[in-house]
């Protein structure tokens, strides 16, 4: 797969996707700015990117921190002169049960990293790619977004809401030849996902969800919803009646809509 995007910037990209995206991007010859908080990770995958031939730039940031975040993607444009490809990827799930003490907390982080740092990071550098009539911007949605999950209802809100913003985006900034792709994953094996011990259908290793995702990228899709078992059954899902699709997700996931998502880690930290 061709590198057209010579450089590229993304969100979240210690872990997960966007570490292996920044990686697979890396090793074609790209040169990244990469942002997260641990800058372990960021440093270590930096080094394994310049090994492989890549250039690598880390920005050690709270995506949630406002002013710090938008000082970095300051430093990230004026030393990159502009991006090809940006990619907000960061995103979180949080835990709420009810009754809860935490969820005010759970919920302001989830809202400010998934929504609201990710539309920042849209909206600051599509002001670039219109002045130089030239760029990509991605957002890393999710197939929560199609309906309220149980167990995920602040997460679910903000993939929602991240969806119908890329899809506003891309008529805005469509005449000045810049491309807009809404990335919709289904279950991808992460950090975060290892912490599921709910049913994961269709689940798909880290590396393969890469090559979809950078193969839809290129083929400047408008929304990709993978893998396309996953998109099948979303439709049938939101065509489903209330009473339908009440009863099975309620027999699926009824007790971690009250309790909260179980999993291997309980800690209510973005990771």
């Amino acid at each position: 797969m061709g590198i057209k995007n010579n450089k590229i910037f993304i969100t979240g990209a210690s872990t997960g996707i966007g570490r292996q995206l920044a990686l697979d991007y890396g090793k074609a010859g790209a040169e990244l700015w990469l942002l997260a908080r641990s800058e372990t990770k960021l440093t270590d995958l930096a080094r394994e990117i310049q090994k492989a031939g890549g250039q690598a730039h880390i920005l050690i940031c709270d995506a949630t921190d406002e002013p710090a975040f938008l000082s970095a993607l300051g430093i990230a444009q004026e030393e990159s002169g502009g991006f090809d490809l940006v990619i907000a990827n960061a995103g979180w799930g949080g835990k709420m049960q009810y009754p809860g003490d935490k969820n005010i907390e759970v919920l302001n982080q989830v809202i400010d990293l998934n929504f609201r740092a990710a539309t920042q990071t849209l909206e600051y550098f599509a002001k670039f790619m219109v002045i130089a009539r030239h760029g990509h911007l991605v957002g890393v949605s999710s197939i929560a977004g199609f309906r309220g999950a149980p167990s995920a209802a602040v997460y679910s809100a903000t993939k929602a809401a991240l969806i119908t913003y890329l899809e506003s985006l891309r008529f805005s900034v469509r005449p000045f030849g810049i491309f807009v792709t809404d990335i919709r994953p289904g279950f991808v094996r992460t950090p975060m996902t290892d912490r599921n011990v709910v049913p994961m259908p269709f689940l798909m290793e880290v590396d393969k969800a890469s090559h979809k995702i950078r193969r839809a990228i290129a083929r400047k899709r408008k929304r990709f919803t993978f893998p396309w078992q996953m998109a099948v059954l979303l439709h049938l899902i939101k065509a489903a009646p209330d009473f339908l699709y009440d009863w099975i997700a309620g027999l699926t996931f009824g007790k971690q809509a009250v309790s909260g998502r179980t999993g291997k880690a309980e800690s209510n930290t973005p990771a």
